[in-house]
C-alpha cells in the first residue's frame, strides 16, 4: 500500500504512490510487447468500465498525455490508479514532480514478434509513422521488399530497437527487460510475465497476477476476465493485428532467424525461448 512518501532528487521530488490512490499500478513493457492485453485484463480484475472505450480512462496510457491518478477506482477496499507505460525506467515526470509506482506489472514477447508487430504499428495499416522513424513509407509488412525488410531486421537485430538513441526513453527490448528484472530481483515489487504465458495458461498467469495485486479470485472470475479482456483486444488486422504467436515466422527466413539467434542466444535462453 502506498505511503505517498516524498524525497527530493535534483529540481524534482519524487513520490512513492500518490494521495489520490492507495495502490499506484505501473503497467510496464517495451512497445508491441503485450500492454494493451494486459490493460484489457487488469480492467477485467477490477471491474472497471470498459464499455465505449471506458478502460482507457482508468487504465491510463501516459505517452498519450493522460493524467495518472485523475480516474481511481475503488476495489477489494482500497483506491487503485493504474498506467501504461513503454519508458525502460519506472519514475513518470508529472505536474513538477516525479511519481514511482507501489507495483509494477511488466509483460515481455519473443522479440523476433515484437519486430513484425512493431513494422506493423508503424505502417500505414495503423498510425502510417514510418517516414518518420525509418525516412520511407510502408502500407503493410506484406507491402516491405525483402531488402528493406532485411535492412529493417538488421538494425532492430543490432539495436534492439528501431531508436538506438540512448536518450530514447523506451530504450532496447534488452535493456528494458534488464531493468524491471533487476529490480525484481532486488526485491522491489515487480512482477514479470510473459505474453506466450497468457496464450499457453491464461488462467495461471492472471492467478498470479492477482496474487501479486492482493486481489480476490471468485468462483467464475477467470472465465468473465478472460472473455473480457479477449473482446476488447480481439484481432482486427490493424492494431490488434495478428494477435497470435510466432508471427515472425512467416515474415522472417530461416538464415534471418538463425541470425538473431546467434547474436543473442544467451540472452533468449534467459526469457525462457528455445529455437
Amino acid at each position: 500500500m502506498s505511503a505517498n512518501m516524498d524525497r527530493a532528487t535534483g529540481d524534482n521530488t519524487v513520490t512513492t504512490g500518490i494521495a489520490e490512490c492507495d495502490e499506484l499500478v505501473g503497467l510496464y513493457s517495451f512497445p508491441k510487447s503485450g500492454n494493451t492485453w494486459l490493460r484489457a485484463i487488469i480492467a477485467a480484475i477490477f471491474r472497471v468500465p470498459v464499455a465505449d472505450g471506458m478502460m482507457a480512462e482508468y487504465v491510463i496510457d501516459i505517452h498519450v498525455g493522460q493524467q495518472i491518478g485523475k480516474r481511481p477506482w475503488r476495489f477489494a477496499d482500497r483506491t487503485w490508479c493504474f498506467y501504461k507505460s513503454h519508458n525502460k525506467l519506472p519514475d513518470i515526470e508529472q505536474d513538477d514532480r516525479v511519481i514511482r509506482p507501489d507495483k509494477i506489472i511488466y509483460i515481455y514477447r519473443h522479440p523476433l514478434d515484437i519486430f513484425t508487430s512493431y513494422l506493423n504499428f508503424l505502417s500505414g495499416n495503423v498510425t502510417a509513422l514510418s517516414q518518420k522513424v525509418f525516412g520511407f513509407t510502408f502500407n503493410s509488412v506484406d507491402e516491405l521488399t525483402p531488402e528493406q525488410l532485411n535492412h529493417l531486421f538488421t538494425r532492430f537485430t543490432t539495436h534492439g530497437t528501431f531508436d538506438p538513441r540512448e536518450a530514447a526513453p523506451f530504450g532496447n527490448l534488452f535493456e528494458s527487460i534488464d531493468n524491471y528484472t533487476a529490480m525484481r530481483d532486488a526485491g522491489q515489487p515487480v512482477h514479470i510475465l510473459r505474453y506466450e504465458d497468457l496464450t499457453e495458461d491464461f488462467d495461471t498467469a492472471v492467478t498470479k497476477i492477482c496474487a501479486f495485486l492482493d486481489v480476490p479470485l471468485e468462483e467464475g472470475d477467470l472465465d468473465r476476465i478472460r472473455s473480457v479482456s479477449e473482446g476488447l483486444t480481439r484481432g482486427d488486422g490493424k492494431f490488434f493485428w495478428k494477435r497470435k504467436v510466432g508471427t515472425h515466422q512467416e515474415y522472417l527466413s530461416k538464415a534471418q532467424i538463425d541470425t538473431f539467434w546467434h547474436r543473442h542466444q544467451d540472452r533468449m535462453a534467459a526469457l525462457g525461448y528455445t529455437r
